[in-house]
């Protein structure tokens, strides 16, 4: 077998000894063959040449895995958040749309010029609050008592009232004492006054305007249900508050968990206990008469008058001088 140069010996070797793994001597007779050997000296300008070249397309392979990684991961990152978007606009759309519908027949029961609604109250102390409104053509009477299961216990003053494109104006009647109380009020108003307090039961004391209801899906939680009263109806929940919502109609129909009011320890502010109650909603359309709603005979009576919109002139000016 023919015996290899020295040449030959030094460029097998070259390959390891450019990536720096040969051993002392290895390396020692490398090194002295290449002070004096031109053509292994280019040859290992060559193999480092290759070398770097390898270098850079490793580099360039790991870049360009990073980058598919990176890819993968935004859009994974970007999937998430689609279908974290997309379950938020359907939760909100259904929340809206419902909120949305029920408004929508809640009006168009009150469309008409002639409606009664009725509220009745029980509280903890095994008391009726009942609130009694007739409405016909701008005309109203509103009666309100409380009683329990043996006789009235209080009966507040009945308010009459009529309203028309200028101004409110309403009596407070108390046949007990013989004494009515006329209250002027000089700003529009109209029948949805009283619609109010029905659909009020969307977000508590926020007006019924749709700029403001692009808000409510966010406050109220919404499910359906069909018990106690055999056909389906929307549960809206305030925190602890429920109020059950005809789903056809859009009248409420039941309310639970409102405060009505709070006892305290005998000369404090500390709460002793909440009185809580549960309200049941009723109504009639178009059944209202024109005796109900009018004025009665009040001759005799004690007669007060308040006006509203001189009382707020007389504020203004007071303000005005104290400026």
């Amino acid at each position: 077998m023919e015996k290899k140069t020295e040449c030959e010996i030094v460029q097998d070797l070259l390959l390891n000894y450019a990536d720096d793994v040969l051993n002392k001597e290895s390396k020692k007779l490398v090194e002295c063959h290449l002070i004096e050997c031109e053509k292994c000296k280019e040859r290992l300008s060559e193999i480092k040449k290759e070398m770097g070249k390898n270098q850079e397309n490793q580099k360039a392979q790991i870049d360009y895995l990073k980058k598919v990684r990176l890819k993968n991961k935004l859009k994974s990152f970007l999937g998430a958040v689609f279908i974290l978007v997309a379950v938020f606009v359907g939760w909100y759309c259904y929340q809206f749309g419902v909120i949305f519908k029920v408004t929508r027949n809640l009006e168009r029961q009150f469309a008409g010029e002639n409606f009664y609604i009725e509220t009745i109250t029980a509280d903890m102390e095994n008391r009726v609050i009942v609130n009694k409104t007739w409405y016909k053509d701008g005309k109203y009477k509103i009666e309100r008592y409380i009683e329990n299961e043996e006789a009235i216990l209080q009966t507040f003053e009945t308010c009459y009232g009529n309203i028309n494109e200028n101004a409110k104006e309403e009596y407070f009647v108390s046949t007990e004492q013989k004494k009515v109380r006329k209250e002027t009020l000089l700003v529009e108003k109209n029948k949805h006054e009283f619609v109010g307090m029905q659909s009020s039961f969307v977000l508590k004391d926020v007006p019924q305007y749709w700029i403001r209801k692009l808000g409510e899906p966010f406050f109220v939680k919404i499910s359906t249900d069909h018990k106690e009263i055999g056909r389906k109806y929307y549960v809206f929940q305030f925190g602890e508050t429920e109020k059950w919502v005809d789903i056809e109609t859009g009248l409420p129909i039941m309310s639970f968990g409102e405060t009505l009011f709070t006892s305290y320890y005998k000369d404090t502010k500390i709460p002793k206990q909440n009185f809580e109650s549960i309200t049941e909603y009723r109504y009639e359309f178009e059944q209202v008469k024109n005796e109900e709603v009018e004025i009665p005979d009040l001759e005799g009576y004690e007669w007060e008058e308040f006006d509203w919109g001189e009382e707020m002139k007389r504020l203004e000016k007071e303000k005005s001088d104290d400026n």
